[in-house]
């Protein structure tokens, strides 16, 4: 699925939305990847930590999924530590990537209500102005998590961390999302998969302890 460049603008927060009106997603990919730590409860576990779209006190809880496992990675926690260091910070240690285990998942996109970031006509129908309301500031970004959550949305369709094509879902655990998702299947760690190897290397990432 390609994605829109992102258009520039300030966030602001959401006003009173019109649940009749919005505009879900009508095209949402079947299989996505999970990245996470070995010792993790479960890979579907739904959290309340802090994120983009997450945080405690919010009607639902949040599974981050990515469309490739390079914006997986990017969207896992190791990837944002990453992304927040200084360019001659760029390092990770072989362990770390053995910890983070990959896995596909797949779900029935069929009736599924995903508002789609990128898509101007859906912003237009909860009257954001520009989709940094999304991306830019995450408590901003949270409070239209929270208004969509209450508007019976069952997930939100955004662009991945990083410049890339990368797409990703924040699915909400709503009874309609939850019957939806498929069984996890363990494909490896992040440091036994060549394309996030190579995305590292071309990204200038050290790795240390090969």
């Amino acid at each position: 699925m390609s994605m829109s460049v992102e258009d520039p603008g300030r966030p602001h927060d959401p006003g009173v939305l019109n649940a009749t009106r919005i505009r879900w997603a009508a095209d949402i990919p079947a299989e996505w990847w999970r990245n996470s730590h070995r010792l993790a409860r479960h890979p579907a576990a739904f959290t309340e930590t802090a994120g983009r779209f997450s945080a405690p006190g919010l009607p639902r809880k949040v599974l981050y999924l990515g469309g490739d496992p390079v914006a997986c990675f990017w969207e896992s926690g190791l990837g944002r530590d990453l992304n927040s260091r200084l360019p001659d910070d760029l390092n990770i240690t072989q362990m770390a990537l053995e910890d983070r285990w990959e896995y596909v998942v797949r779900i029935d996109p069929r009736g599924l209500k995903i508002f789609h970031v990128a898509d101007a006509t859906a912003r237009r129908s909860v009257g954001a102005r520009t989709s940094a309301c999304f991306s830019a500031d995450h408590a901003v970004a949270r409070r239209w998590a929270e208004a969509l959550m209450k508007s019976g949305a069952d997930g939100i369709l955004y662009d991945s961390t990083r410049q890339s094509p990368g797409v990703c879902l924040a699915l909400f655990d709503t009874p309609a999302a939850l019957r939806a998702l498929g069984a996890f299947r363990k494909v490896g760690s992040s440091y036994e998969n060549p394309v996030v190897m190579a995305h590292l290397t071309a990204e200038n990432v050290a790795i240390v302890g090969v």
